[in-house]
C-alpha cells in the first residue's frame, strides 16, 4: 500500500470518528419534548432543598440515610429501589425524565483524574443515561415545560437566575440577580424581590413580562390553590397567605415561622419560640393549629401520603407523619423491607 492511500485512508478513518462522536453528542441532547404545563416539583418541596418529588404514582427523593442519593418509590413506600451514586438535590421530574443538582466531587486515580462533577444533570428516571446540563454551582432549580430556571453561581456574576433547555440546545440569563424560582403555577413564577424590595412579583415564562403583583415584604412565596402563602417579613416572620383573586391578605399562625411547606389543605412549619421551638401544621384556613415534633427541623418535604422532615442540620434520622392523619411521627428508614 502506497503511502498516499495510506493516508487518504487514515483520514476517512479520522473523519468517520469524528462524524460518529459528533452524531452520539448530538443524540445523547436530544429528548422528546414534555406535556405542556409540565412543572417538576412543587414550590414548598423545592423550598426545602426538593428532596422529594412525586410524579405518575413514583416518589423520587434524595435518600440522607444512603449519603443522599438518588431513590424512588411507591408513595406508600413500598418498592423502594436505588438509582444512583451521588448526593443530589432540587429533583425535578418532567415526561420520562429526572432533574437534579448533584452535589458531590468524584475522584480517582491514573493522568490526572480530579473531576468536579457538581452541577445540573438529568438522568432517565430509572436512573440510567446521566447527563450534565452545566457544570457550575446551582442551588433551586425548577423545570417548567421543557426549560429548567435555576439559581446560578460563578465567582464573576454571583448569583443570577439562569434558563436552559432540557436538551442544552439554549441557555440565557433571566436575571442578572438572585431571584427564587421554586413557585410556579399556569407559566406565572412567583417570587420575592431580592434586589430592590421583598415585594411579591410574577414572572411569566411564556412570555418573559415581569409584574409586580403585591407591593408587601415578603419571603418564600409559595402558590396553592389561588393563594400565595409566605413568611411575613412586616412583622417577625409569621405565617400569611394573600388571595391572588381577592387581594385580601389573612394570618394562619402568630409563630415565627423558620421553613414552611404547603399541600393538599395543610401547611406544615418550624416554628422557633424561645426554649421551645417545634414542627407545627394547621390546615390552609388557619384552622386546626398544632404541635407535630417538639425541636429543631428543617427541609420539610410533601408528597401524596407523608410529610417527610429532618432534624436541623442533619441528613438522618428522616421523620415522617401522615399528611392527613393524626399526629403520629415515625422514622423513615428509605430501604427496602422485602
Amino acid at each position: 500500500m502506497s503511502s498516499t492511500l495510506r493516508n487518504t485512508l487514515v483520514i476517512i478513518v479520522m473523519v468517520l470518528a469524528i462524524g460518529v462522536v459528533g452524531f452520539l453528542a448530538f443524540r445523547s441532547g436530544k429528548i422528546p419534548a414534555n406535556e405542556p404545563g409540565t412543572i417538576g416539583n412543587t414550590g414548598g418541596n423545592l423550598n426545602n432543598k426538593g428532596l422529594f418529588c412525586e410524579k405518575d404514582g413514583v416518589v423520587y427523593f434524595s435518600n440522607g440515610n444512603d449519603q443522599n442519593t438518588l431513590y424512588s418509590m411507591n408513595p406508600d413506600e413500598t418498592n423502594i429501589k436505588k438509582l444512583g451514586k451521588v448526593g443530589i438535590e432540587s429533583i425535578n421530574a418532567g415526561g420520562d425524565y429526572l432533574y437534579f443538582y448533584q452535589k458531590s466531587v468524584g475522584k480517582g486515580s491514573g493522568l490526572g483524574f480530579v473531576r468536579n462533577t457538581t452541577g445540573v444533570y438529568r438522568c432517565k428516571s430509572n436512573g440510567q443515561d446521566m447527563f450534565c446540563l452545566r457544570r457550575d454551582p446551582a442551588a433551586t432549580i425548577t423545570l417548567v415545560g421543557d426549560n429548567l430556571y435555576y439559581q446560578h453561581y460563578t465567582a464573576k456574576t454571583g448569583t443570577t437566575l439562569d434558563r436552559i433547555a432540557t436538551d442544552k440546545s439554549s441557555e440565557e440569563t433571566i436575571f442578572p440577580y438572585f431571584v427564587n424560582p421554586a413557585s410556579v403555577a399556569g407559566g406565572m413564577m412567583y417570587y420575592n424581590g431580592d434586589d430592590k424590595d421583598h415585594y411579591l412579583y410574577a414572572y411569566d415564562t411564556n412570555t418573559g413580562d415581569n409584574l409586580t403583583i403585591w407591593q408587601h415584604n415578603l419571603w418564600n412565596p409559595v402558590y396553592d390553590n389561588g393563594y400565595i402563602y409566605f413568611m411575613d417579613l412586616e412583622t417577625t416572620y409569621e405565617l400569611h397567605r394573600y388571595s391572588l383573586m381577592d387581594q385580601t391578605e389573612e394570618v394562619l399562625s402568630y409563630d415565627r415561622v423558620d421553613t414552611f411547606n404547603v399541600g393538599d389543605g395543610w401547611v406544615y412549619y418550624q416554628r422557633t419560640v424561645g426554649d421551645e421551638p417545634a414542627l407545627m401544621r394547621v390546615r390552609t384556613d388557619g384552622t386546626g393549629l398544632e404541635m407535630v415534633a417538639a425541636g429543631n427541623y428543617e427541609n420539610i418535604n410533601m408528597t401524596s401520603q407523608y410529610v417527610y422532615f429532618y432534624p436541623f442540620g442533619q441528613d438522618s434520622p428522616i421523620y415522617k407523619q401522615s399528611l392527613h392523619g393524626p399526629v403520629n411521627v415515625s422514622t423513615f428508614l428509605g430501604i427496602s423491607m422485602d
